[in-house]
Formats: structure tokens, sequence, C-alpha cells
């Protein structure tokens, strides 16, 4: 963040927000513990609180702060609106029936990726999946997905620079890339192919391969990923599922130059 930036950050609506955050990351606070994570007077504490709570951002179950379906309403509602949403959706449904894979389409947001469709229907080892798994609206770190992988590799080294300055290159699993070096050389390897691959670098025992969707003016769209369990291709990935896959890139990228045109 430049100095000019933070400049015209109002502190106070920060410090909302980051306790927001908070009590995401912890499914709900009290407010003792907002007092002390963020160093603060109990009064100043509750006047966040308090606010966020009157104008329906929080809701509290006994003394305990938790965040409210309210979020849910504006997720879908950014979801439904993205461009072109309609189209990805069903094609993402057809490869996933032709594949039996989990088929994901995740955009760029703030140098992080968020899933928009995660479709896991008939495939292995979702037979019972718990919503701790379920992947929509879910933020992962670009440099331990293939999706991730796949956009970084279709961007300009300034930007793929901003975004490991800004959030580094976490380590999820003992298989997630943490070496810049490594990664870059894995970027070069996904522009010459033209998909990116992750092997158990966000969840062990699960590999994903993803290619990049663009709009009919070369910018990024999203990517578009098939993820399976490891002990499906001991042997190595079926060539025949990355066809697939660039196939339903072809012909999502085909569909929105016809919309745009029209």
């Amino acid at each position: 963040m430049t100095e000019d930036n933070a400049s015209r950050l109002v502190q106070s609506t920060m410090t909302s927000l980051q306790i927001l955050e908070f009590i995401r990351e912890e499914r709900g606070a009290r407010l003792t513990d907002i007092a002390k994570e963020f160093d603060i007077g109990y009064s100043t504490a509750h006047n966040h609180l308090a606010t966020l709570y009157e104008q329906e951002w929080l809701v509290k179950e006994n003394d305990v702060y938790k965040i409210p379906f309210r979020f849910l309403h504006y997720g879908r509602s950014a979801r439904r609106n993205t461009p072109f949403f309609q189209i990805v959706r069903r094609h993402a449904n057809e490869l996933s029936k032709q594949t039996n894979m989990e088929v994901e389409f995740l955009v760029e947001e703030h140098g992080r990726i968020i899933s928009l469709i995660d479709i896991t229907e008939n495939a292995p080892g979702y037979s019972n999946i718990d919503d701790d798994w379920e992947g929509v609206g879910i933020f992962y770190y670009m440099n331990n997905t293939a999706s991730g992988k796949a956009m970084l590799a279709e961007m300009s080294d300034e930007r793929v620079e901003e975004i490991l300055d800004k959030w580094g290159l976490p380590k999820q699993t003992p298989y997630s890339v943490t070496d810049r070096d490594t990664l870059y050389q894995q970027l070069e390897a996904a522009r010459k192919k033209g998909y990116a691959m992750a092997h158990q670098e966000v969840h062990e025992g699960f590999e994903n391969a993803a290619t990049v969707v663009k709009y009919p003016d070369d910018t990024i769209f999203g990517a578009i990923s098939i993820g399976w369990p490891s002990y499906l291709f001991d042997e190595g990935l079926d060539q025949s599922l990355i066809d697939q896959l660039e196939e339903t890139k072809r012909d999502i990228e085909s569909e929105i130059a016809d919309e745009v045109e029209e």
C-alpha cells in the first residue's frame, strides 16, 4: 500500500473491518476477545461491535458475536452478477459429467483466487463430503493451486511480484511451493503447456489441473480446473482429461466471444 493510499484510509473503518475478519476466522468472539486481540479498551471494542450489530453486519448469541447470513446474500449476488456466469456454469456442469471429476471455476481478487463454481457430483472421493469441503466462496493462495498458477503464468512479471510480495508463498501442506524460483519454473512450464498442475499443495491427497479462460480482449476472466484424489492416477494423469479441460476452455471463450459480438 502506498503512503498516498494509506493517508486516505479511515482508521475506525479499518478496525471495524478487521474485527469482522477476526470474528470470521474465530467463528465467533466476545467483547473481551476483541479488546485483547486489537489492544483496545472495552468501550472502544463495544462501540465497534454495537455499530456492526446495529447495522446488521453481526449477529449475537448470548455474548458471542458471529458473522450473519447477510454476507451470503451479498456473495450470492456478486456471484450471479459475474459476467457470463451462466455460460461458465453450464460448461462446468458438462465437464464434470464427462469426466466424473470435481470441476471448479475461480477468479482472482486482490491477489488471491476465490471459487465461484465447485461441482463434485459423481466425483470420486466426495461421497461423504461435509460442509467444510464446499468450495464456493473459499479463497486460495495462488502459489498452491493449479488455477492460481495458470493465472499467474498469464500475468506480467510485475503483477506476479506484486502478488507474491503481498501474500508470500504460504505453506499449507508439505507439498506446497514456498520457493520463488521453483514457482517461476512451474509458471514457465504452464505457459508452454497451456495448463498448470498442483500436487497435494492445498489438501494432502488431492491434485488438480487448470487452464485460464480469457475474455475476447485477451484479458484474464478466471480459470477452470478439474480435481481428483491422488490415488486415481498413480501412473500419471490421463491425457484425455486435459484434452477435455482445454476443449471446455475453448468452448467457453467461443460462446463469450459470440455473445459479445451480438
